[in-house]
């Protein structure tokens, strides 16, 4: 979109922050937090933001604006998580009260590794930490905020992707499931929309086709001008019968929203 977009503050300048940065043209005032260093080329005003370190929390702007949460949940023990949002929070609603709206970047990795099909509506519990601590944060920021939760499969896009790893020499992840993935601009174009349409509550943003990391290699290697002529050894053929899970894209698809890159090949070429 190339209109003005209302203000936005994005709390994480990282892969899919600055994307959204420079989706469209953000009200004057919309800002974004940097973690170790002022991001490039980005036209949001900026500073220096740690939601584990309250000596930063007084950089946000006291502007009535959307927020959008992208910054990745720590390993740390749940008790640990749960305690500094609940700082973080009571400092908010004292004092930066007009900051009420928020949302979320999740992951579909709060979902089991179970056979099945795992929509927004689903009731389920995490079988990995990392999905706890994702819940966790899900369900201390539904207190305290206007939450709106995005939960997207594997981000990838220009710089994060099996070919870049390939390219590098990097190990290539078998997970024994069909990967979710979704494209990072689509992942912002996706957070425009709640942005606009506050009454969407909990959305999975994932693209058309989930397919194992090996499978994609394969294709890279077979049909990309970079990967073609590599040579790489690829895991022995077993018998074993993928695990059939799959999470749910039709809340997604009822709300409208098209993807430019609806599988890894449009967003790898």
């Amino acid at each position: 979109m190339d209109h003005e977009s209302g203000l936005i503050g994005i709390l994480g300048l990282g892969f899919l922050g600055k994307e959204l940065a420079g989706l469209t043209a953000w009200k004057e005032g919309s800002w974004g937090s940097w973690h170790s260093s002022p991001v490039m080329s980005c036209s949001l005003d900026q500073f220096h933001f740690n939601w584990q370190d309250s000596s930063s929390w007084s950089g946000i702007p006291k502007l009535p604006v959307v927020m959008v949460f992208t910054i990745p949940t720590p390993a740390l023990e749940l008790e640990v998580i749960a305690e500094q949002l609940r700082l973080w929070k009571e400092w908010m609603q004292e004092k930066r009260p007009m900051l009420q709206r928020l949302i979320l970047i999740s992951t579909t990795g709060v979902y089991p590794k179970k056979e099945g099909i795992w929509s927004e509506d689903s009731n389920f519990e995490p079988d990995s930490d990392s999905g706890k601590r994702r819940l966790l944060v899900e369900q201390e920021l539904s207190e305290g905020f206007q939450l709106q939760l995005i939960r997207p499969g594997g981000i990838y896009g220009p710089g994060r992707n099996l070919l870049e790893r390939l390219k590098s020499g990097k190990s290539i992840p078998d997970t024994g499931t069909p990967t979710h993935r979704i494209h990072v601009h689509d992942l912002a174009r996706i957070t425009e929309y709640c942005i606009l349409h506050p009454q969407v509550k909990l959305i999975n943003a994932v693209d058309d086709e989930p397919c194992p990391s090996w499978d994609v290699v394969q294709w890279l290697l077979e049909y990309h001008p970079e990967a073609k002529g590599m040579h790489l050894g690829l895991p022995p053929q077993t018998e074993k019968t993928l695990l059939q899970r799959r999470i749910s894209k039709r809340r997604l698809e009822a709300l409208g929203i098209s993807l430019e890159y609806p599988t890894f090949r449009e967003g790898m070429l």
